[in-house]
């Protein structure tokens, strides 16, 4: 029977052991894909951008996605694929996976599995740094969590606004609750309307059950919107008005449901926040503002660099072994303007560790730049002549492109944000200029 001839249907809890799930081993096979504690998000596929990549010729290229939530439980989402999702059996659009869990996907079965002590770091704890304005945005963020007002964290991207979101929903009177983080930039303009409010059977193509959309899996717990910028400003009245009556009604339904949830909301479109010029109506920006949380980017906090890179390499020891970092790297390192942040660093490090020996040397953190002057690319002139380090950052990016296929997955794979990495490509020439329209002769 093939996959359209199968309702899918979203799993309840069931018997399986509570824990937190480190890993996915293949059935048959010793192979095993794990799955970090500091992580937030996967994607599982057969194609090579993915962070899980299966050897499956019945997997979609992007089959699914697994996204940790606070409390170390994780939930599977299946992303359209063409043979679908399955958990214990059942095909998915979305369900908990839990300890012995079976996850099949094409031909490939999956058994989610725990380690010895297994605790997922709390998000405070996770919030590493004594730099005081990065401690004053984190001691607001915990006063803010004893109420009950929504909250916006502004920051650029990598400096950690979704662990700061983790830190109020911990802290608050809903840390029983789920907190359900979502990346509206990743979800599709089409699906915007289902993902956030569920839909009803039949609402449209593929609509194959009837799903509850992201505020009321949040019912009585925190929702994280992500990047909430990126969603399309003629669609964020729908939202507002959720926000504000707290209830929602289904796509292609006739009634409302009332949800109990509160909002936590996250932006790196910085430029004219509040006002009409900003990617965000200044409407919904006023209701969500409640507390502006300002989280700074790591190149304003640089005494924290040398305990964010410590704890990252204590993370790496059981599997990597005790690294140490040599003199010339350290000073590469602080040296660099980060852009991409903290994320970029966790990268970095990353890279080094799987690269580099027992030292690690400045050539491990930048394997595919030449170690020199490195500050974010500004205002670049077309016929302004590149410098060594523009050269080799231009090979990295026009190579990801061509691997990854998208100025997103290309980004992601460098630790650039996705805003800095396009500038550059625009700049650069990387990018496909537009088709000119074709034009027809006039009678």
């Amino acid at each position: 029977m093939s996959f359209r001839d199968n309702q899918t249907s979203t799993l309840e809890p069931d018997g399986r052991r509570s824990g937190v799930v480190v890993g996915l081993r293949a059935t048959g096979e010793s192979k095993l894909y794990s799955l970090s504690s500091t992580e937030r998000r996967w994607v599982l596929g057969s194609g090579p951008s993915c962070d899980l990549v299966l050897d499956d010729p019945y997997v979609s290229d992007m089959h699914c996605v697994l996204e940790r939530r606070a409390g170390g439980s994780l939930v599977v989402r299946d992303k359209r694929s063409r043979n679908g999702t399955r958990v214990d059996g059942n095909f998915v659009e979305g369900a908990e996976l839990r300890i012995g869990s079976y996850l099949s996907v094409g031909r490939t079965t999956l058994v989610a599995v725990s380690g010895p002590g297994t605790e997922v770091e709390s998000a405070l704890v996770a919030m590493r740094g004594h730099d005081p304005g990065f401690r004053a945005t984190i001691e607001q963020g915990l006063r803010a969590a004893q109420t009950d007002c929504n909250v916006l964290i502004v920051g650029e991207t990598g400096t950690g606004k979704d662990l700061l979101a983790r830190v109020i929903h911990e802290g608050s009177r809903r840390a029983a609750g789920r907190y359900v983080p979502v990346n509206c930039g990743g979800i599709p303009r089409e699906l915007i309307g289902s993902e956030l409010f569920g839909h009803e059977r039949g609402a449209f193509t593929g609509a194959h059950v009837e799903r509850d959309g992201y505020f009321v899996e949040a019912h009585g717990g925190t929702l994280f919107l992500d990047e909430l910028g990126e969603l399309p400003r003629e669609l964020q009245p729908h939202l507002l008005r959720a926000i504000e009556s707290r209830q929602v009604r289904r796509v292609g339904g006739t009634s409302e449901r009332s949800v109990d949830v509160r909002i936590v909301a996250a932006t790196n479109r910085l430029e004219g926040l509040g006002t009409e010029a900003s990617r965000l109506r200044p409407d919904l920006y006023h209701r969500i503002a409640t507390v502006v949380l300002v989280l700074p980017p790591l190149r304003e906090r640089m005494g924290d660099l040398v305990e964010l890179v410590e704890h990252m390499l204590e993370q790496s020891a059981p599997e990597h072994g005790t690294k140490q970092v040599s003199d010339e790297a350290w000073k590469a390192l602080v040296s660099y303007a980060w852009p991409g942040n903290v994320r970029e660093l966790r990268h970095a490090v990353s890279r080094a560790v799987a690269l580099g020996g027992d030292e690690l040397q400045s050539a491990d953190f930048f394997p595919e730049l030449r170690i020199g002057h490195r500050t974010p690319l500004i205002g670049l002139d077309d016929d302004q002549p590149l410098q060594p380090y523009h050269a080799m950052m231009r090979g990295a990016m026009d190579q990801a492109l061509a691997t990854h296929g998208t100025i997103r997955a290309a980004a992601e794979f460098l630790g650039i944000p996705k805003s800095t990495f396009a500038d550059r490509a625009k700049a650069w020439g990387l990018l496909p200029r537009p088709r000119p329209r074709r034009r027809f002769p006039t009678k």
